[in-house]
């Protein structure tokens, strides 16, 4: 993998949120992951009928799993669409803490199976598909994704992701995600919280137009 000198900041630059960073769990799992593991990948209980178009929107990163690829990373949102072929559009977004730039990323994921997508980036350094797993969400306030790699059974590499549906949500949302993490047995110690205060955001002020303004705290 080419991750040294300048291919280092450029990946860290563009590889944003859950969807990005699972890509490239999967391509090189699991020497970049933060949490590795020995043996399979647990089996973690999924979202049942998962509803794709009351999941769609704007989700706001709250915390996740340490992962090397969203290091630098704030103000971090992930916008999902539908696209014309039924997949899902993606799009990534977060500002790099150093240097102050934001950053995009694009890309699609299709339902495999209820609330399992496999997502897939065609701009990212390992163009590969990758796990998505919904495991627990009301749509309106919280969701909790899970996917985890495992080489040949024998050493596995997990991430998790808290996001809401809010920058700022309250402490009983935080309180409901953590159930749906307690419930499946994955381990909350592992957590840090992603960096939301002062970030910008886009509100519509007339026909077509938008205006970023910046929110404290």
């Amino acid at each position: 993998m080419v991750i040294m000198g300048v291919r280092l900041r450029t990946m860290m630059d563009s590889c944003l949120l859950p969807l990005v960073t699972i890509g490239v769990l999967a391509a090189i799992a699991p020497a970049a992951a933060q949490v590795p593991g020995f043996g399979q990948c647990p089996k973690v209980p999924v979202v049942a009928g998962f509803d794709t178009f009351a999941y769609l929107g704007r989700w706001y990163e709250q915390e996740k799993y340490p992962f090397f690829f969203e290091l630098g990373g704030r103000c971090i949102t992930a916008d999902y669409t539908l696209n014309p072929d039924g997949t899902i559009g993606v799009l990534n977004r977060q500002k790099n803490s150093l240097t102050g730039n934001e950053n995009t990323i694009s890309g699609s994921a299709r339902i495999v199976d209820s609330a399992k997508l496999a997502v897939k980036f065609p701009t990212a350094p390992f163009n590969v598909e990758a796990p998505y797993w919904v495991i627990g969400t009301d749509y309106k306030s919280y969701a909790v994704v899970y996917a985890c790699s495992d080489l040949r059974g024998l050493i596995s590499a997990k991430v998790a992701w808290i996001l809401t549906r809010k920058r700022h949500p309250d402490i009983e949302t935080m309180k409901k995600a953590y159930a749906v993490l307690d419930s499946a047995k994955i381990s909350r110690a592992y957590l840090t919280r992603t960096d939301q205060k002062n970030c910008e955001e886009l509100k519509k002020v007339g026909k077509g137009v938008l205006k970023s303004t910046t929110i404290r705290g």
